[in-house]
């Protein structure tokens, strides 16, 4: 892929007529997509761009009004929208190399659609502002519930950033928010919080089964299933990573008799590649899963390396090696194939549409024949799509997969698993055996009914494993890093244990306190301000006395301000120098007033705002050095002067912004004296 020339916009041209060159710069220029994408096509095929793992289908992106159902693709956007909209998906497809497809920005360009023919406008990017992207969430949040309005107007803000940034639309917001709050999911109480928790988890049948399929599955497909959920049981995992897995992913301890058993792990939704731990009473299954899928997947993975060798070659069994540039039989086919109905051969020629020529037999009799070259180039091109590639994320090839199979591998009697082409473990492959009620593969190992069906998701086991975390008491981190989160706040989404178990939870460890040395927890009673500022640490010392202000927690906001500050104080007595210090700063600032006095009398720039700072600075070290010295202060008495007139860089700004209320109000000064509100001074 090219490197990105951005596109420039001018900024003495209107809108319209940039979003003309940006259209066409985009559909002339950018080779995102391939060269040869038919740009004003309804529907766009990006699949050589992106990949979805456990996904073996095409993937589309359908410029309609509707998402395609059932084949029907519906009406296509209208024009100039829809230019635009592919305009800049192409665009931000060659800005982001790392995004992923971008089926959810069309959807939120079906809500910019409904908005504008809701009105009865022209669909036009052009004409973008605050109240039509505010209307595009609006009706979203009609339509469906949860967080897809939300969703909509996270996909609308870079929208009309990109807009007013590259100057195709006047009216674009500044900085637009969907102002959506996200729902999260709330712990309730009562019947209906108890199902959707209960939904989450699997059901006591489906924990039951599980041990029981993979002790009685025999056929390999059934070996590989039960083998991957097995590996979903052992520890938090999505099964998008399983299907990452390398066939040398195990991480045994490097020093003999050390324990631990990890996996090499590839990470989803954005966590990094990792090893995962497997807890010690897991281990047992874990190396016994992958030892099972390993043995069942042996001969895909060669086939996968044969294929790397001669991409344009069709593999034979070694039975049928002797077949190679013949003229082919159905029954030879079926044999190359692996199908054990001679039918299902011929069910198949006509699927490929491949045309047989007349032949005759040892005997004479007329046979319809396939050729060999038209047979390999059929089967050869039903290797996967990235062959010899199985992940891009890791790199990860076919013949080093761990979850590559043979084609049909799970398939029906007749059209048995193939000999000479293999397939990647997918989403399809799980769902049509666990999720689906009937039949799957509980009832095909005997352990489930029609009328009696058990089910389980692979989602489930995730909950699952992170409630039993929650109950065993990890923590919040060691929890996100075992499942392979990036934020540990994702953790509460798994937490399916019920608002009474937590709160029991906690009774127990509170209890358990004592048990720990860690005694009970004490309750401090309220303090006054004299009493904190005691016995506050203060940060550091200063010329005239020492600050209190927290820097860990902000930055300071009166720097190089001490004595106007009311975080600085001083303690009478403590440092046998300190009025000599204040006396020697109260003479240098009389020295600098009389100085400005002569600045003002000369009318010199600035000289009269000079001679304001000095003053104030005189009245409070006057006030400073007047306490110091009075008989009846005890020393390690705390002073702290009151507010002064000068403000802090956040109330200036404040006052730079109009925010304060009264232009007339004067803050009074001195020791003792109570500060009144202050405002625009």
């Amino acid at each position: 892929m090219n490197d990105l020339i951005p596109f420039i916009p001018k900024a003495d041209r209107s809108a319209s007529k940039n979003m003309i060159d940006f259209i066409s710069f985009s559909r002339n220029h950018l080779t995102v997509f391939g060269t040869q994408l038919e740009f004003d096509a309804v529907t766009w095929d990006v699949s050589e761009r992106f990949q979805r793992r456990g996904h073996s289908g095409r993937i589309l992106l359908n410029f309609t009004k509707i998402s395609p159902s059932n084949g029907f693709l519906g009406e296509p956007f209208p024009e100039p929208f829809a230019s635009q909209c592919r305009a800049y998906i192409r665009y931000n497809a060659a800005a982001n190399v790392n995004a992923g497809p971008p089926q959810n920005t069309i959807m939120a360009f079906r809500e910019l659609l409904r908005v504008f023919e809701g009105k009865n406008m022209v669909a036009d990017l052009c004409t973008i502002d605050a109240h039509i992207l505010d209307n595009a969430v609006a009706m979203a949040s009609s339509r469906k519930s949860g967080n897809y309005a939300s969703t909509i107007g996270t996909l609308l803000r870079p929208l009309a950033k990109f807009l007013r940034d590259k100057k195709l639309a006047v009216h674009a917001p500044i900085d637009w928010k969907h102002g959506r709050p996200w729902k999260t999911q709330v712990r309730g109480i009562g019947a209906k919080s108890d199902e959707r928790r209960g939904a989450s988890l699997p059901s006591q049948e489906a924990l039951d089964a599980l041990p029981e399929a993979f002790l009685l599955a025999k056929e390999p497909g059934d070996i590989i299933l039960s083998s991957v959920v097995a590996l979903l049981a052992c520890a938090p995992s999505r099964v998008n990573e399983i299907f990452a897995l390398p066939e040398d992913c195990e991480i045994k301890p490097l020093v003999e008799g050390e324990e631990g058993y990890m996996l090499r792990w590839a990470g989803s939704k954005g966590y990094h590649d990792f090893a995962k731990a497997i807890p010690e009473v897991m281990t047992d299954l874990a190396q016994r899963a992958i030892e099972r899928i390993r043995a069942a997947t042996t001969e895909a993975r060669e086939i996968a390396l044969w294929y790397e060798s001669n991409p344009d070659k069709l593999y034979l069994p070694p039975d049928c090696s002797h077949l190679r540039g013949q003229m082919l039989s159905y029954r030879d086919l079926a044999q190359i194939i692996g199908y054990t109905a001679t039918d299902s051969a011929g069910d198949w020629v006509r699927s490929r549409k491949i045309v047989p020529v007349f032949g005759h037999d040892s005997k004479g009799r007329r046979l319809n024949l396939l050729r060999f070259e038209d047979v390999e180039r059929e089967i050869v091109a039903l290797l996967p799509r990235d062959f010899p590639i199985a992940d891009r994320a890791t790199g990860l090839k076919v013949s080093q997969s761990l979850t590559v199979v043979r084609r049909n591998e799970f398939g029906d009697e007749g059209k048995g698993r193939w000999r000479c082409m293999i397939s990647l473990l997918g989403y399809n492959n799980i769902q049509n055996n666990f999720h689906h009620a009937y039949p799957n593969i509980f009832s095909r190992l005997g352990l489930s009914t029609r009328d009696d069906p058990i089910t389980i998701r692979t989602h489930q086991l995730r909950h699952y494993l992170n409630t039993l975390a929650q109950r065993g008491g990890l923590s919040e981190v060691e929890i996100a890093a075992w499942s392979g989160r990036k934020d540990i706040r994702q953790n509460a989404v798994y937490d399916q244990r019920s608002p009474e178990e937590i709160l029991a939870s906690i009774r127990t460890r509170e209890k358990q306190l004592p048990a720990h040395g860690a005694g009970k927890i004490s309750i401090n009673a309220p303090v006054s301000r004299t009493q904190a500022a005691s016995i506050i640490g203060h940060g550091h010392a200063t010329d005239l006395g020492f600050c209190e202000h927290d820097f860990a927690s902000s930055p300071c906001n009166m720097f190089m301000e001490c004595l106007q500050c009311t975080k600085h104080v001083c303690v009478k007595g403590h440092d046998p120098r300190h009025l000599e210090r204040v006396a020697m700063a109260l003479e240098h600032a009389r020295k600098s007033m009389k100085a400005a006095e002569a600045g003002m009398a000369n009318e010199y720039e600035g000289a009269a705002e000079w001679y304001e700072a000095h003053t104030e600075i005189i009245r409070r070290l006057e006030q400073l050095h007047a306490l110091l010295c009075d008989p009846e202060i005890p020393d390690g008495s705390v002073i702290r002067l009151s507010k002064s007139g000068r403000f802090s860089a956040v109330e200036q700004a404040m006052h730079d912004q109009g925010l304060t209320r009264d232009a007339d109000l004067v803050l009074r000064h001195g020791l003792g004296e109570t500060a009144l509100p202050y405002g625009n001074l």
